[in-house]
């Protein structure tokens, strides 16, 4: 069992993400290296574990560490295991066409999901990069009349979910923009044009480079994301390119 002093963090950029090299996390772990990743989770508000190999039973097994998992109506894949949200370019294998924009995962939640861990099975050899954006930086870097203006706004999704546009978030007290291109349906108290008019320039300013992270996928990768802070996209990868992940995600505590 790996140690603190086996574990090395490598950043991934100056803004966001970290690589940690030293873990198996098909293993089971010490209290000092969960709270070595717990750490790292912190303060670079996205991890990336390489290399590992892992069954359903041990993503479900190292998942739990963190929280709670959520469960999901199982694919027929996976019917034994509603904790596992498999996502692929090929229907066989998992659900299509999700995530090509920027979102929180379960932000339709009245209480939204803490952290999402991807694991991949299948990764292309072209396309089908993960795009990670640091929600904290979009929200403080905003122009300041604006930035006044959404502190009080709520999204509304199309499942009728409320949530402010600024969350604080739930450890670091830090101050984010939170928004699913997606799946808001408008802006409370905002008509339909203004809505689209504000997500517009808000998804434009999270598209900003200086905020985003691509990260190119390996077989074995596993990628461990805080939804409080940072937003994801799934770019399109063609089925000729076989990509499959396993996901699980951590049920959030604190409703806002």
């Amino acid at each position: 069992m790996p140690t603190q002093t086996e574990i090395s963090i490598r950043p991934l950029t100056s803004f966001l993400g970290a690589e940690i090299q030293g873990i198996d996390v098909s293993m089971a772990l010490s209290t000092d290296t969960l709270t070595c990743l717990n750490d790292a989770l912190i303060e670079h508000q996205l991890v990336v574990l390489r290399n590992q190999t892992l069954t359903v039973e041990q993503q479900i097994a190292f998942s739990s560490n963190f929280g709670k998992l959520e469960q999901f109506n199982p694919h027929p894949n996976y019917y034994k295991y509603p904790e596992i949200f498999p996502v692929s370019n090929r229907e066989e294998e998992g659900y299509l066409n999700v995530g090509h924009y920027w979102h929180h995962d379960g932000s339709f939640l009245e209480t939204p999901t803490y952290l999402s861990l991807f694991y991949f099975l299948k990764a292309p050899l072209k396309g089908g990069d993960f795009l990670f954006t640091n929600t904290y930086l979009a929200y403080e870097t905003l122009p300041e009349k604006l930035k006044q203006q959404v502190e009080s706004l709520e999204t509304i999704h199309r499942n009728g979910v409320v949530h402010s546009l600024v969350r604080s978030h739930p450890i670091t007290g830090r101050k984010a923009l939170y928004i699913n291109m997606g799946l808001t349906a408008g802006i409370v108290g905002f008509s339909h044009q203004k809505s689209v008019w504000l997500i517009r320039d808000l998804n434009n300013h999270l598209n900003r480079p200086e905020f985003i992270y691509r990260h190119k996928l390996l077989v074995g990768d596993l990628i461990i994301c805080d939804n409080a802070s940072v937003a994801h996209f799934a770019t399109y990868a063609d089925p000729q390119y076989h990509q499959l992940q396993r996901r699980t995600t951590i049920c959030g505590t604190v409703r806002f």
